[in-house]
């Protein structure tokens, strides 16, 4: 049912519950450092995230950074679990269900470090967007960074025209008193038929039903708030450069490390186009023409301010890093826009290796030169930042950070292990460690439960995380296949806590979250 207070935005089906590593500062401080850029970092501070979704990210970041954090998300079911999260473990974040324009209109707000907003952008009013930059020249201080994520043209051409008969058939062609699945599928059935006609727009934009197929098999959450809002306002990059312009922000860097690889996104022609550019803003709205660009994730400060190149030299070297998995399962390849490439052993093997010593704890760049001296400064660069860039490795914030945030993230983290007990929504843990989320599956928190009861053998740990989902009437697919015995379904729960045992404790030790 459509009500007033929703604006056209899709809110039958509740938001999933995932969580955003680019809304985590420590993160966002090493994508500006990263690029040459100053950033504010404090342990007092103020951040802000709006349209928080299910809560999931806000209330880790909230948990692993030191100060504090206002959110809003004008959803009041969604508003309404990201608040029990926070009480649970006793947070001082205030999360509000506020429209912008309710937001915008408090007194009691204060200066902000950061803002961030993700996937909310292109899914509003322009009145909206024209508040959410009001809200920032208001709230973010001189200095602070604002990350935003959006929709965004060349690479959204073809699939734009697809996206408006979802949700033309939405609003014009079901029953409302259906339920969002079904009126989901009605209008992807409606697409599947009228592509099937082969009218010219298909003929015109190769592999649309390949796309609307992948469509079809996409979560149901997900798909509702991608595709069926009323609102959806896709943008060029420079166009939101031109948006945020009042609110004083100056475009910095993308939040995609990957991005600084050029041969990984790039043709040799395409780099040497780019390099004849010298306007910035014109040579970024290019490089979106030769990647094909569909979603930016773009960090602008308010105030830009360039390090030099030793500071920003002195600044990585003094930046921790921590693996996010066991050395020996990193893939060899990455992918890019230009294609996939292979990890050279010589030069990944040794980086790997020196981040997985000592018990896998962080080591700074300096450290971590030091134990690959005959690797050079750039070449130790880029192998990081590839690393962070695959997610299979981050960025750490200081050591005195994550003491002021240890217990609390401990608090949390209870908390969502306890959550597990009953539902696999939050596969997520908080690190004091990156400051934000580490991926820990509902069964490996079953495992920690029982470790935290005493229990030390793999073997026990499955039979509490059997005991606890048998009772549910849930079972184990393995190979696709449903395990349909107690034998079947402990063998496999075992496996999978020996191998948690083997490689993954280690690590979430190293991460601060056992």
């Amino acid at each position: 049912m459509s009500n007033a207070w929703n604006e056209g935005y899709f809110t039958d089906e509740g938001y999933t519950y995932s969580y955003s590593r680019e809304i985590n500062p420590v993160f966002l401080r090493y994508c500006l450092l990263l690029r040459g850029f100053a950033s504010l970092e404090t342990t007092e501070g103020y951040h802000c995230e709006l349209g928080f979704g299910q809560g999931v990210s806000i209330n880790i970041h909230a948990a692993a950074n030191p100060g504090s954090w206002v959110g809003t998300d004008f959803h009041p079911g969604q508003a309404a679990h990201a608040n029990a999260l926070a009480t649970a473990w006793g947070s001082d974040a205030q999360l509000y269900d506020d429209s912008f324009e309710q937001l915008l209109a408090r007194h009691d707000l204060p200066q902000f470090d950061s803002i961030s907003l993700h996937g909310i952008w292109t899914w509003v009013s322009r009145d909206n967007q024209k508040l959410i930059v009001e809200f920032a020249r208001r709230h973010l201080k001189p200095g602070g960074l604002l990350y935003i994520s959006y929709n965004c043209f060349p690479g959204w051409s073809p699939l734009a025209p697809l996206r408006h008969l979802f949700s033309l058939h939405d609003r014009f062609g079901t029953n409302r008193s259906e339920s969002p699945d079904q009126r989901i599928d009605a209008a992807l059935q409606f697409s599947e038929a009228l592509l099937a006609a082969n009218p010219n727009y298909a003929a015109s934009a190769p592999n649309l039903n390949a796309k609307l197929q992948s469509i079809k098999g996409q979560d149901r959450q997900y798909v509702a708030h991608e595709y069926f809002n009323r609102d959806w306002n896709c943008m060029y990059f420079t166009d939101v450069v031109e948006a945020l312009a009042p609110a004083k922000l100056d475009f910095a860097t993308t939040a995609v490390p990957l991005d600084t690889v050029d041969p990984l996104n790039l043709s040799a022609e395409g780099m040497d186009f780019l390099e004849g550019i010298d306007h910035p803003i014109v040579r970024e709205q290019a490089r979106d023409y030769f990647v094909n660009q569909n979603f930016r994730r773009d960090v602008y400060v308010r105030g830009a301010n360039r390090l030099s190149a030793s500071e920003q030299r002195q600044g990585m070297f003094n930046t921790r890093f921590v693996l996010l998995q066991a050395a020996d399962s990193v893939s060899d390849t990455v992918k890019g826009p230009a294609g996939e490439a292979s990890l050279q052993a010589e030069v990944y093997g040794p980086v790997l290796e020196a981040l997985a010593a000592s018990g896998y704890m962080p080591k700074t760049l300096r450290q971590l030169s030091g134990a690959v001296p005959s690797m050079s400064y750039d070449d130790l660069v880029q192998a990081i930042t590839v690393l962070v860039g695959m997610n299979v490795a981050a960025p750490c914030q200081s050591e005195a950070a994550e003491k002021l945030v240890q217990a609390r993230c401990s608090t949390l983290n209870l908390q969502l292990c306890k959550r597990s007990l009953l539902s696999n929504k939050i596969q997520v843990l908080a690190s004091p460690v990156t400051g934000g989320g580490v991926p820990v599956s509902r069964f490996q928190q079953l495992f920690l439960i029982s470790i935290k009861q005493g229990k030390k053998h793999p073997a026990e740990w499955a039979q509490l995380a059997w005991s606890i989902i048998s009772d549910q009437g849930e079972g184990l697919l393995k190979d696709g296949n449903a395990l349909t015995t107690a034998e079947e379904n402990i063998a496999e729960l075992t496996e999978q806590a020996e191998a948690f045992a083997g490689k993954s404790l280690v690590i979430l030790k190293a991460l601060g979250i056992l």
